[in-house]
């Protein structure tokens, strides 16, 4: 049995799969063309991968966010991620919520992402992926 290459993979994720997140979901990689909502801090390089982006409506009626951050290397990622909450004009919904979370995942792990948005007013997210600082 073959085993998938690099190249095979981020093929498999970046066909057709990138979809507006307000209206009905939507799923975003790493790579072209990347999700403009999503922002993976340049010194990562490829070591991290964002995948199966979601955010619908919650039971509670406020917006619920999801991914799936995908450790590409041999090493345990340290990281820190966020998600900025916007209201319906772009403006950042000031919350105690929207501080850095940190994470980590294990060499050539899945680690799944998860925010609710603070008030149901939301309605757009910008999320941020950093190394951890500690």
């Amino acid at each position: 049995m073959k085993t998938m290459t690099h190249r095979h993979f981020l093929t498999l994720l970046s066909g057709g799969l990138l979809a507006a997140c307000m209206t009905g979901g939507c799923v975003a990689t790493h790579a072209y063309p990347p999700d403009r909502r999503i922002t993976i801090a340049e010194n990562l390089g490829s070591a991290l991968y964002i995948t199966d982006v979601k955010c619908a409506k919650g039971e509670s009626n406020h917006y619920v966010f999801q991914a799936n951050a995908v450790n590409n290397t041999r090493s345990v990622l340290r990281l820190r991620y966020k998600v900025v909450w916007l209201d319906a004009n772009g403006l950042e919904i000031p919350t105690v919520l929207s501080t850095w979370q940190p994470f980590s995942i294990a060499p050539k792990d899945i680690a799944g992402l998860r925010a609710v948005a603070p008030v149901p007013e939301a309605a757009d997210m910008r999320f941020y992926v950093r190394w951890a600082r500690d």
